[in-house]
């Protein structure tokens, strides 16, 4: 190659080589920095578009582990209502076998009868007061409750409740939870209003005694009040406590079921962040021998870039 001052043709060429190793060596340094292998999208299209989809899909199972987290939560909080109902009940079983004995006089069963509507007001209270998050969950009715947002994807849709609890219909009737990426992944509660009136206890005046086809329902002067009436409600708790206690069997089994629900969530979100961490984390192991090759070559371009400059020097030594 011959010596000339206008165009250095070993300069350009060293300067050509030197820009790529020194983006190498920028590109290696932002993944090693940041931890992430892409950073852009000119990094890895494809790759940042599957990673991006990733990050959704594990933001919204966290999220929907949150939901039935908090679907337990509820559930526990009717139990707890359902279990002081329960007790009160036994208790109002006692005094109504207490009331049909003929040891107890007519004046001792008014006391009786005075604690055992006492008590059929406490069950009410308990059926109107126990709430979760501004939702009432022992009378039957679901209000104020949030919409659902749903996102369509392929595969399957992920359908993300927005709130702290995660139902959808207000008549009472029944109330849907949706969680995880499936939209079958539904647990419906029927909560029924649990008062005296549904338990098989209807205290009234002596002239509104009746017998109701909808329930096991007693209006009269008091379940306790005589000892006929007191023999016939024992009858009536037996099956208001039987009914109870399937209301709590059943919040057990859906508590249990949401245990399932958010073991079988969390192994979903390990496996997409591991997918995901595949995907777009740096390999330290690859990038910092790739960080060591481009620093190397960084420096010797540097070094050769200085020598080709100097070669236009060289034709004016001819020159003398």
């Amino acid at each position: 190659m011959g010596l000339r001052i206008q165009t250095n043709i070993q300069s350009l060429n060293s300067q050509r080589t030197l820009r790529i190793s020194t983006q190498a060596n920028d590109e290696s340094i932002e993944k090693v920095s940041s931890g992430y292998r892409i950073n852009k999208a000119s990094d890895d299209a494809a790759g940042l578009a599957i990673s991006e989809k990733l990050k959704a899909d594990i933001r919204g199972l966290n999220m929907a582990r949150r939901n039935a987290s908090d679907g337990i939560s509820l559930l526990q909080t009717a139990e707890g209502g359902m279990n002081e109902i329960g007790n009160m009940l036994t208790r109002l079983r006692e005094l109504a076998v207490q009331g049909a004995s003929d040891t107890v006089g007519n004046k001792e069963r008014s006391f009786i009868h005075k604690e055992f509507n006492a008590l059929k007001d406490e069950v009410d209270r308990i059926t109107n007061s126990t709430e979760f998050n501004g939702t009432m969950l022992l009378t039957g009715t679901a209000e104020g409750l949030p919409e659902a947002l749903t996102s369509k994807s392929n595969p399957p849709p992920l359908e993300i409740q927005v709130g702290k609890n995660w139902f959808k219909e207000t008549d009472g009737s029944d109330a849907d939870g949706e969680f995880g990426r499936n939209p079958v992944d539904i647990i419906r509660l029927n909560f029924q209003n649990i008062n005296t009136s549904t338990v098989g206890l209807e205290l009234g005046r002596a002239s509104e005694e009746s017998m109701e086809s909808t329930g096991v329902f007693l209006e009269g002067g008091g379940l306790t009040d005589s000892k006929m009436r007191a023999q016939l409600s024992i009858n009536k708790l037996d099956s208001a406590i039987s009914k109870v206690a399937e209301f709590r069997a059943e919040m057990g089994a859906y508590q249990n079921r949401l245990g399932s629900t958010i073991a079988n969530l969390s192994v979903q979100t390990e496996n997409y962040a591991a997918a995901n961490s595949r995907i777009r984390d740096t390999d330290y192991a690859e990038e910092t021998a790739k960080l060591a090759q481009s620093n190397i070559l960084k420096q010797g371009g540097v070094a050769v870039l200085a020598q080709a400059n100097q070669s236009p020097g060289a034709a004016l030594r001819l020159l003398g």
